[in-house]
């Protein structure tokens, strides 16, 4: 079902117009700015014209000040910097932004990644080997926010640390010198849902601006050319694309069809992406993998080595490795979720208010990605678990409405460890808990998803002679489109629907012209009569044409 359209109250039409007149756009796309909450001309510019100077001050979160100055102390010491960071492309992508800038410095820190067989987050014995190569601060990124014990370590071994993370905080911050993390209870950051890797683009804002304040930059560092990077990885992490995170990708993505760097040059050169304009699908379905690959199913070393690298040649013989990496990992992943269907099929899902599954010999690199496949198949939070030398590791994927940090945190004495934050976490978990814990976390959920529907949030009623070119011109500003930030949804009335081949439809307005588009939903024979349909227009290049495709989510 579809939200209900609410009216325009007076005060909204008086908005919609001055919008529409002081922008000079369709007044449709006024309507759909208001839908969104935009609440004058002011905000509208902002929104589609966003700006680098519209950032926040990177000094408004928390701890910000104290690990800035703390960096600074080290490079002037020349003490030993150990960047410890998370195996996703949002960690990949944290620690490729804080190498680049200790480049310009003449700095060569120490890098740590933990493989996926060691799981999330900071380690013992990584504290250790990381103390035995003479660390003196260690900068953790995309992880801590949760490691108590290990920063404790740390510190009694004599390492300081900081703290670059995003994920949940559980009761306790850890003992680091600095906690810079915007879901801090303290935190008065604008965008509490950073990916980390803005989190880190945030701190290098104010680690340079320090470093030029006290005269210790003998040139100038560019910032806003890491911005592609900073795209990358709150793509990649599912950030929402509002606020900082929508200023950040959307000037990121503008560097990459400017004046793409090494990185992208190789997925254009090699034919891996194609050369046009990037967009939201490019990142999401083609980049994104290839950076995650090499974490899930070998190093992720090598996805750091290709995103830093600076050669032509180099950077396409790594990405090649990225691309071997890739290919494996979906072998492994059909394999499993193949595996899983047949699972679910015989034992069931009805009653069930979420999946949860485990088995020995499941490859641990991507029980992410096919927890995120399992609950997009099945619309219930799932959570994916394999032995990993005796110990049980899992990774979890929630729905709509379901804060799957809050969960496990209520579920904590069952765990031995877990991180994460709303939609997606991990678990370390002993045998003896297995089934404990499946039926305690499905208990939890109880209410959380009884009764619930699924909604299609509707902009704009429309009519199909607002559909034109101007149009969709004006919606491309919106982008990029994502999560928190998805492409309109327009609700339209045709006279007929008529299906044609592989979920491909003609849809006919009331004055008899045919449109086309894609529908999920299958049927037979033309629908017709008194029927509303909720479609996202796109524009869509096809035998040297451009048309307005419509996507239709649903028929009403």
């Amino acid at each position: 079902m579809k939200e209900p359209l609410t009216q325009h109250t007076k005060h909204d039409e008086t908005t919609i117009r001055s919008i529409e007149q002081e922008l000079g756009v369709p007044n449709l796309m006024a309507r759909i700015l208001v839908a969104r909450g935009i609440r004058g001309p002011g905000e509208a510019k902002t929104f589609l014209y966003p700006k680098l100077e519209d950032l926040s001050d990177p000094f408004l979160m928390p701890d910000m000040k104290k690990g800035v100055e703390r960096v600074v102390d080290a490079i002037r010491q020349g003490e030993t910097i150990c960047l410890y960071g998370d195996y996703d492309a949002d960690g990949v992508t944290s620690l490729t932004l804080m190498k680049n800038f200790f480049k310009h410095l003449g700095v060569t820190p120490l890098i740590y990644i933990p493989e996926r067989k060691e799981g999330y987050g900071l380690h013992a014995e990584a504290v250790k080997i990381v103390k035995g190569k003479g660390t003196d601060l260690l900068i953790c990124l995309d992880c801590g926010s949760t490691n108590v014990e290990e920063v404790r370590l740390a510190k009694g071994l004599g390492i300081e640390t900081i703290v670059i993370d995003h994920h949940e905080i559980g009761a306790e911050i850890p003992p680091a010198l600095a906690v810079i993390n915007p879901k801090r209870g303290d935190a008065q950051f604008p965008t509490r849902e950073l990916a980390a890797c803005g989190v880190a683009f945030f701190f290098l804002l104010g680690l340079r601006r320090v470093m030029h304040t006290e005269g210790l930059l003998g040139h100038t560092i560019n910032l806003k050319q890491e911005l592609d990077i900073v795209a990358l990885g709150t793509v990649g992490d599912m950030a929402p694309l509002t606020k900082d995170n929508r200023i950040m990708v959307k000037h990121g993505m503008d560097i990459m069809n400017r004046r793409p760097r090494t990185w992208y040059r190789s997925f254009i050169s090699s034919k891996v992406a194609p050369d046009r304009k990037i967009d939201e699908y490019a990142l999401n379905f083609i980049i994104v993998p290839r950076i995650n690959a090499s974490g899930r199913v070998s190093s992720p070393l090598a996805s750091l080595d290709f995103l830093t690298c600076e050669d032509d040649e180099g950077s396409a013989l790594r990405l090649k490795k990225l691309q071997e990496a890739n290919k494996r990992r979906q072998g492994i992943e059909k394999g499993m979720v193949d595996e899983i269907a047949g699972i679910l099929k015989k034992d069931g899902v009805a009653g069930r208010n979420s999946i949860v599954l485990f088995k020995k010999g499941w490859h641990v690199g991507v029980l992410g990605i096919v927890a995120q496949k399992t609950m997009e198949s099945h619309g219930k939070p799932s959570i994916i678990m394999t032995d990993v030398d005796g110990i049980w590791k899992g990774s979890g994927r929630g729905s709509d409405g379901v804060d799957l940090y809050g969960t496990l945190s209520s579920l904590s004495g069952l765990l031995i460890r877990f991180g994460g934050h709303r939609y997606a976490c991990g678990i370390t978990i002993s045998e003896d808990n297995l089934i404990p814990f499946r039926n305690a976390f499905d208990n939890a959920l109880e209410g959380y998803l009884k009764g619930s529907k699924k909604t299609i949030h509707v902009d704009a009623r429309a009519g199909f002679d607002e559909l034109t070119k101007e149009l969709m011109e004006c919606i491309e500003q919106l982008s990029p489109f994502g999560i928190g930030n998805p492409r309109p949804n327009l609700l339209l009335a045709p006279s007929s629907i008529i299906p044609l081949n592989y979920g491909r439809v003609k849809i006919i307005d009331g004055n008899k012209k045919p449109w086309y588009g894609y529908m999920q939903e299958k049927f037979s024979a033309p629908l017709s009569g008194n029927i509303q349909i909720v479609a996202s227009p796109a524009l869509k290049q096809e035998s040297g044409g451009t048309f307005i495709n419509l996507n239709v989510k649903q028929v009403l």
